[in-house]
């Protein structure tokens, strides 16, 4: 009798313990989905320092090139919650360099009140919005790169840098509206990102178009 109690034991123990050890695998986050993707695919938005050219200028617009010349570029935001859900309301508000590589309302530049490549919009519905600017240049220290703040009621979500595929801005600029020609800067070099190249991949736009008829860059903005 005490010979088969003691097999009973033994085997529920055996038994028991693929479940432990399957408990502890539970809990290894190595073990899980990277907490940065949601179910839809899309990566959280990672974030770049707003730099010192932020100006809160208040400017609900979606053209934003005013007197500015170059190469049209339309950009086209979806603002979505980790769960995938479309954020209507969000505020998006974008600045940029002009194709000399110089920003508005920035008195060392010169441009003290000019509000030039600035602006920003309320997403709709279907957490998207758009602007109608002009494909930035670049200045020394810095890829090539359009900033954005994201705000949704009184509270700022996230604020970052969104980048260019370097095959469509090799192309740009060498024509002859972009007289510096190419940005030599590296993700190594870049002031901002300081060699994380993962974060540079993630805020890569998707850009189709060309230099004759401009470029449409897209992006989904993603933040918990």
């Amino acid at each position: 009798m005490e010979r088969k109690k003691f097999l009973k034991n033994l085997f529920i123990s055996a038994t028991s313990l693929p479940l432990i050890v399957t408990d502890l695998y539970a809990g290894d986050p190595s073990k899980k989905k990277s907490s940065d993707t949601t179910p839809c695919g899309d990566k959280l938005t990672p974030a770049v320092g707003e730099g010192p050219y932020y100006v809160d200028e208040k400017l609900n617009r979606s053209h934003i090139a005013e007197s500015r010349t170059g190469i049209p570029l339309t950009l086209m935001f979806t603002v979505e919650d980790i769960n995938c859900t479309p954020i209507h309301g969000a505020v998006v508000d974008v600045w940029h360099c002009d194709k000399d590589g110089v920003y508005s309302d920035a008195k060392a530049q010169g441009t003290t009140s000019q509000k030039w490549l600035r602006g920003y919009q309320a997403t709709d519905a279907n957490g998207k919005c758009t602007f109608q600017t002009i494909f930035p240049g670049w200045y020394n220290g810095r890829l090539t790169h359009i900033h954005g703040k994201v705000k949704v009621g009184t509270v700022i979500k996230q604020t970052t840098n969104f980048f260019i595929p370097k095959e469509i801005e090799q192309v740009v600029f060498a024509t002859p509206h972009y007289a510096r020609g190419q940005n030599p800067t590296t993700v190594e070099q870049d002031l901002e990102l300081r060699g994380d190249k993962k974060s540079y991949e993630e805020l890569m736009m998707h850009v189709t178009g060309d230099t004759k008829n401009g470029y449409i860059a897209k992006f989904t903005i993603v933040f918990s």
